[in-house]
C-alpha cells in the first residue's frame, strides 16, 4: 500500500477510498433489503432487541487493542482528512461484509441446515470459510500471503459468527471489523503493525499471521460449545 500511495497523489488515494466506500455502502443497503425480503432481522442480528452476553464482546475488542499496542508505531504526520477517509472506508467494509455474510448468508445457512446445535455450528464454519475464500479475490500478496489471509479471515469469521448467534446483535461486530481493518490498513499511511523482519508474503510472515489469529478461532469454538443450545432456533423461526 505504501508504494500505491506514493505512486498516486494523496487526492487520488482518497478518491479511490471514497469510491470503494460508496460501493460498500451500496452492498450494505442491498444486504438490508435482502434481510427485509427474507425476514432475517432476528437471525441476522438486526432486530432491536437487548444484546445478550455482552461480556463476550470484550475479548475481540481487547484482541484488536492488544495488536495495536504490541505491534503499533507512531502515526506519521498525516492530515486528519486522510485518516477520516480511511476510517470511513474501513467502517464501510465492516458494514458491507458483516451484513452480507453474517446477516444474510449465515441465517440462510442456518435455515437450510436446521435448528440443531450441530447444524448451527456447521453454518458458522461454512460462512467463515466463504469469508476466507473471498480474500483470494485480489491475490496481490503472493501464495503465502493469500493463504495466511484465508486463515486470518476464516478464524475471525468463526468468532464473529459465534458472537452473532449468542449476542444477537450485528452492530458490535461491524465496529470490531472496522477496527481490525483500520489497524491492518494503516500501513497505507506509513504505520507498520508487524515486528521488524516480518513480511506477510513469505512463509514466516504467513505463519505469524495465522498464529496471532488462532485465539479468535479458539474463542469462537469456546462460545459455540458453551453458549449455543442444542435447539437454537425457536419453532417460529423455521
Amino acid at each position: 500500500m505504501k508504494s500505491y500511495l506514493i505512486s498516486l497523489s494523496i487526492e487520488n488515494y482518497n478518491t479511490v477510498l471514497i469510491t470503494k466506500t460508496i460501493s460498500n455502502i451500496i452492498l450494505g443497503i442491498i444486504s438490508i433489503l435482502i434481510v427485509k425480503k427474507l425476514d432475517l432481522f432476528e437471525l441476522g442480528g438486526l432486530k432491536p432487541v437487548k444484546t445478550e452476553k455482552k461480556l463476550l464482546l470484550i475479548f475481540p475488542f481487547i484482541y484488536v487493542a492488544g495488536l495495536n499496542l504490541v505491534f503499533g508505531d507512531d502515526i506519521p504526520n498525516f492530515t486528519s482528512i486522510n485518516l477520516i477517509v480511511l476510517l470511513l472506508y474501513c467502517l464501510s467494509i465492516g458494514i458491507a461484509e458483516e451484513l452480507s455474510l453474517r446477516s444474510v448468508l449465515l441465517p440462510l445457512l442456518i435455515k437450510y441446515f436446521g435448528n440443531s446445535k450441530k447444524s448451527v455450528v456447521k453454518s458458522i464454519f461454512i460462512a467463515a470459510i466463504i469469508f476466507g475464500l473471498l480474500h483470494f479475490i485480489k491475490f496481490d500478496k503472493g501464495v503465502y500471503g493469500e493463504i495466511s489471509q484465508f486463515f486470518f479471515a476464516t478464524f475471525i469469521g468463526v468468532m464473529f459468527g459465534a458472537l452473532l448467534i449468542v449476542t444477537k446483535r450485528i452492530y458490535p461486530l461491524i465496529i470490531i471489523h472496522m477496527l481490525i481493518d483500520f489497524a491492518a490498513k494503516l500501513d497505507s499511511v506509513g504505520v507498520n503493525f508487524k515486528p521488524e523482519g516480518i513480511n506477510e508474503t513469505d512463509i514466516i510472515g504467513a505463519v505469524f499471521t495465522v498464529i496471532i489469529t488462532l485465539p479468535c478461532l479458539f474463542y469462537g469454538m469456546y462460545i459455540m460449545k458453551k453458549y449455543i443450545p442444542e435447539n437454537y432456533i425457536e419453532t417460529n423461526y423455521i
